[in-house]
């Protein structure tokens, strides 16, 4: 298979794949981290204007609906399906890894919540200080990169078609899609 970098919009995975989904999904919170920077210097220098809006009201919607999504696919079906694949093994180093994982989606929740309220603050054109993009964006890269790199190399190692197919199913079934799970 060509891999086809994360940014780019012609990659689409679809549930079939839904670690390639979950990855996709990370490449876009990266893209938002980027703009969240540059946001960040743009609001200091024209305030929240409407091209400020805009980019605030994208990213809002993006973390606020996808974001959750994202958080409770890894929290309540894939790692449902790795951790038994894992404890078989006996591999406690990367189950207590997993589960640091997990329990950092609190740490970025919270960092995201002062970040939130600024968000909302500039879309509704009131918000007049600086962006606190920190420690959010330095948290979150940290975060998805070790995703990318522990969690999703360990589910594909040891998923089969049969955990593959549960976890996509449950993915569409969290965002209303329809998803055939036969082979």
């Amino acid at each position: 298979m060509i891999r086809i970098e994360e940014h780019d919009a012609a990659y689409a995975p679809g549930f079939d794949d839904p670690i390639g989904l979950l990855e996709a999904c990370h490449g876009r919170i990266s893209a938002h981290c980027e703009t969240l920077e540059r946001l960040r210097g743009h609001v200091r220098q024209s305030g929240a204007d409407a091209m400020a809006r805009t980019a605030a009201e994208r990213i809002l919607h993006y973390f606020d609906t996808a974001g959750v999504w994202h958080h409770q696919d890894e929290e309540q079906d894939l790692v449902p399906l790795l951790e038994p694949l894992l404890a078989k093994q006996g591999d406690e180093a990367a189950l207590d890894h997993m589960r640091a994982l997990m329990a950092e989606h609190r740490a970025l929740e919270e960092a995201y919540r002062p970040l939130g309220a600024a968000l909302g603050g500039i879309v509704a054109g009131t918000w007049a200080g600086e962006l606190p993009t920190e420690p959010y964006v330095t948290l979150m890269r940290r975060h998805f990169t070790e995703e990318n790199t522990f969690l999703f190399a360990r589910a594909r190692a040891v998923f089969d078609a049969d955990a593959l197919r549960t976890l996509g199913a449950a993915m569409a079934r969290r965002r209303g899609v329809q998803f055939a799970t036969s082979s």
